[in-house]
């Protein structure tokens, strides 16, 4: 027969008392009480250790938690932060783990817990962020030859192998392509050439826009970088894309 919600407590006297029974047959006493064998066992050994009082429902609750650290090695972590201020909770760990090497080390995260809460914890205060952004141009582009674009578009070597380079020279109001040319080298003398002929077909752009690699870059120029193997371009206005 199976506990009765109303009479468990006496239900479970009954049994411990008829267990001590010589005469009895404990497994056939637990079946009588519809419980196991093992059950039977736990209550016999709490009465026996606690009397009637070890017959009452006890808390599930664990003694100790597999997370709790005692307080000694609380007030431990705690003084060695002390002595090493400017210290993180992974040093503070490692310390404390040479002098306990035999122990069970708690975890990092722990340590940063109790120093938390302990207020040794000080936080840096995150730089916001700045998205990186575009130069723009000093005067807005409203006509053709307001701006003109120049980039290399990258070198391939041909089937003679002979080295390619790709120069396009754009204006940027009108998207008009003024040169497309392959050029032997991104030297400084065969652009200039090539900027020259554009020069008198097209006449003078107001400014030309161009990254800092060769040959555009010049140490005089607005955030250019010296190339000495270029030599630089005087007559490029060089800017960030």
């Amino acid at each position: 027969m199976p506990w009765k919600e109303t009479r468990v407590m006496d239900q479970r006297q009954d049994f411990v008392i008829q267990s001590f029974d010589p005469r009895v047959n404990f497994k056939s006493l637990c079946r009588k009480f519809g419980i196991s064998t093992k059950t039977g066992y736990k209550w016999k050994e709490r009465f026996l250790a606690l009397g009637t009082l070890g017959l009452h429902d006890q808390s599930k609750r664990p003694h100790r938690s597999g997370h709790q650290i005692l307080e000694d090695a609380v007030c431990e972590i705690i003084r060695l932060k002390t002595a090493h201020m400017k210290w993180g909770p992974k040093k503070i760990r490692d310390l404390y783990s040479r002098m306990h090497e035999v122990e069970i080390i708690p975890s990092l995260s722990s340590f940063n817990r109790i120093l938390e809460k302990a207020g040794l914890v000080i936080h840096k205060r995150r730089r916001k962020q700045s998205k990186a952004q575009r130069m723009q141009n000093p005067s807005p582009v409203l006509k053709p030859n307001d701006l003109w674009t120049v980039d290399f578009k990258g070198y391939w070597y041909t089937t003679l192998k002979e080295r390619c380079e790709p120069l396009t020279v754009r204006d940027h109001f009108s998207r008009y392509i003024l040169s497309l040319k392959t050029l032997s080298s991104s030297r400084t003398e065969d652009v200039q050439a090539e900027f020259e002929r554009l020069f008198k077909a097209h006449g003078l752009p107001k400014a030309i826009r161009s990254d800092n690699g060769p040959p555009f870059a010049h140490t005089r120029s607005l955030f250019g970088s010296a190339n000495s193997r270029y030599g630089g371009s005087p007559w490029v206005s060089n800017s960030t894309v």
